[in-house]
């Protein structure tokens, strides 16, 4: 009996084995699966993304979303330049995933960042400078740090004190651009109230009032001085002086090699601020890192790295 049983299961074993093997080969195959559902939802190429800049910085960042756009056209990087919210105020609300801010965060931002427990990251992606704009009549050729600490502070009131013909010194700076006026502050004098200057409405009225006033003494970043420098309608009225770090030092032209050399006294290191867990805020900081760097390089300011290059040799 036990024989039998044995044999009995031994042909059912037999018959699956052959019947299995077919059924699975003339079944109809399940449909594939897209392979662009494997892709779904934002990847650091992939998605879209606000990125909050100031507003001195708003050119550069528009040049750098577009070539990353060109690059990955299923990425779409969004520019906001936020009239009344700082670029850090925006990625704290989460309206932006990323900011380009002109040095460091203040105090207040730091605090605020600390409070509200943001676990951001911050990335150095370049180095700018603030240069001293002033009418192209100007006597005066060179000025010293300490120098611009007296028309600022407004100790110094004449241009002849500081090597140039008699006229009531003008200090201006852009007044939509908050961030250089804090980090000229932070420069130059251990408290902010100490700066005193007028604040015009924006960069253009600011190279206005320099062409049209011989007294006019105006900070502005590099970037905004070479668009200036640009223009047909301002480039024969200004020009930029060189600066030394002392009274009896060797004066130095901002241009992007001084500055990325810092042999230039008035550097600023450029940042970009991110939110880690945003994959295309994470993306685009890697390219600017990156492939960032060489159009940093091309422009009017300098890369925080130099681009590495490969020679071939033939």
């Amino acid at each position: 009996m036990n024989h039998r049983i044995r044999n009995i299961a031994f042909a059912i074993v037999l018959v699956a084995g052959l019947i299995v093997p077919v059924w699975m080969w003339m079944r109809p195959s399940a449909p594939e699966r897209p392979t662009t559902s494997m892709l779904s939802g934002a990847t650091p190429v992939r998605g879209t993304v606000t990125v909050a800049v100031d507003r001195s910085l708003l050119q550069v960042a528009e040049i750098q979303s577009g070539v990353f756009m060109q690059y990955y056209p299923d990425a779409a990087v969004k520019i906001s330049s936020g009239n009344s919210v700082t670029p850090i105020a925006q990625l704290l609300r989460r309206q932006a995933g990323g900011a380009i801010i002109e040095g460091a965060l203040s105090r207040q931002e730091d605090s605020l960042l600390v409070s509200m427990k943001r676990r951001l990251k911050r990335q150095p992606i370049a180095r700018n400078a603030l240069v001293l704009v002033v009418n192209r009549a100007n006597a005066v050729r060179s000025i010293s740090i300490d120098g611009l600490k007296g028309i600022f502070s407004g100790k110094v009131t004449d241009w002849k004190a500081l090597g140039g013909t008699s006229g009531t010194i003008v200090a201006c700076l852009d007044g939509s651009d908050q961030r250089a006026r804090a980090i000229l502050s932070g420069v130059l004098f251990d408290r902010p109230e100490q700066l005193s200057a007028t604040a015009e409405a924006d960069e253009i009225s600011l190279l206005t009032r320099v062409r049209d006033d011989r007294n006019a003494a105006a900070i502005m970043t590099l970037p905004a001085y070479a668009r200036g420098l640009r223009s047909v309608e301002f480039r024969t009225g200004i020009k930029a002086l060189p600066l030394s770090s002392v009274n009896e030092g060797e004066p130095v032209a901002a241009t992007p090699s001084t500055v990325y050399s810092g042999t230039y006294p008035l550097v600023t290191i450029v940042n970009y601020i991110y939110d880690p867990f945003d994959p295309l805020a994470t993306g685009f900081g890697a390219w600017l890192a990156k492939e960032g760097q060489k159009l940093f390089e091309r422009g009017d300011m300098a890369p925080y790295e130099q681009p590495v290059r490969t020679i071939i040799l033939k």
